[in-house]
């Protein structure tokens, strides 16, 4: 057991580390190839773009490391948009609209962890079906019409700075302490890599193995859900295309960092990384003016290429893939 902490760390550190690298040398290029790369605005932007992305790839991280995966939180950040900015369209004020809007979202969550912790369905099939049924619930909604107006008090949200720092990524960096801090320190972060490791001996050591599955799917789709609401307050409308593939995007962001597809290992410092990265690779490819499709192409070899680099640690390691 000592022996595979060990190797876990150093696998661990030597995957941020390379990725970090790998960012820093990719933004170096970028910024000679396109120094708009580098400017105010351009950075000011992907900061942003970041802070969603890391937000919810920190609560993904913990059900990726406890053996899950969660396919819905794309479709997820889309209903939260719609919900809250329908909620609010209809009189209701907006710190109740955003409490009910989490608190519904939430069911979701408990969804996902209900068919596959209780019902054992596979996490790819269930919370694909769950994805496709929050995208469905905003189509139904809506009818593919944006809502609006909405209250110029809740577009401070999404569009407030404090020194010239969007109020997300404010959020994005408390949530990576936290999360990282609760991995670390607390009997649920030990828990959470008990039960990726192994679920059986984790089960029988007495960890409420059903129990923490469940609220890692509760707590990925509040985070999901809170970011649909800060980027319906950015745009300052609901929109029923909003988070669309973003779950790709998210998950890569959480591979590219190191968490192990299997469950059992990885990081919050890894995830943050691997989310610039993903949101550096995306803004380039913008200002490059490189085709939308292409990127799709792109963010699908990186995902690829992270879990073939994944299963070859774990081989290196001498660990069971």
């Amino acid at each position: 057991m000592k022996l595979n902490k060990i190797r876990n760390k150093n696998i661990g550190s030597f995957t941020e580390a390379g990725i970090l690298v790998i960012l820093l040398v990719f933004c170096v290029i970028i910024s000679f190839v396109n120094p708009v790369f580098i400017s105010g605005a351009n950075l000011s932007n992907l900061l942003r773009t970041t802070s969603y992305i890391i937000i919810v790839a920190c609560l993904t991280t913990i059900v990726m490391i406890s053996g899950g995966l969660d396919l819905s939180v794309g479709s997820q950040i889309g209903l939260g948009g719609i919900l809250v900015s329908t909620l609010m369209v209809h009189g209701i004020p907006i710190i109740l609209a955003i409490i009910l809007t989490l608190a519904a979202n939430s069911i979701i969550g408990l969804l996902n962890g209900v068919i596959v912790v209780k019902r054992k369905l596979p996490p790819m099939i269930a919370t694909m079906g769950t994805m496709y049924i929050a995208r469905g619930i905003c189509n139904v909604i809506t009818r593919g019409m944006p809502v609006y107006p909405l209250p110029p008090a809740f577009g401070m949200l999404g569009n407030g700075t404090f020194l010239r720092i969007t109020y997300s990524a404010y959020i994005a960096v408390a949530v990576a302490l936290v999360m990282d801090y609760v991995l670390r320190n607390t009997t649920y972060g030990r828990s959470i890599y008990a039960i990726g490791g192994n679920q059986d001996a984790a089960r029988l050591s007495g960890i409420a193995v059903d129990r923490i599955k469940m609220s890692a799917y509760v707590f990925s789709s509040l985070s999901a859900t809170f970011v649909g609401i800060i980027m319906t307050s950015r745009i300052e409308s609901g929109q029923v295309t909003l988070g669309t593939g973003r779950e790709m995007t998210i998950i890569a962001a959480v591979v590219i960092g190191g968490t192990s597809t299997l469950g059992g290992s990885g990081t919050i410092l890894g995830t943050v990384i691997g989310g610039l990265l993903m949101s550096v690779v995306e803004n380039s490819m913008v200002l490059m003016r490189i085709s939308v499709y292409w990127q799709s192409v792109v963010i699908g070899i990186i995902m690829i290429v992270a879990v073939l680099i994944d299963v070859f640690r774990k081989e290196r390691a001498g660990m069971k893939v």
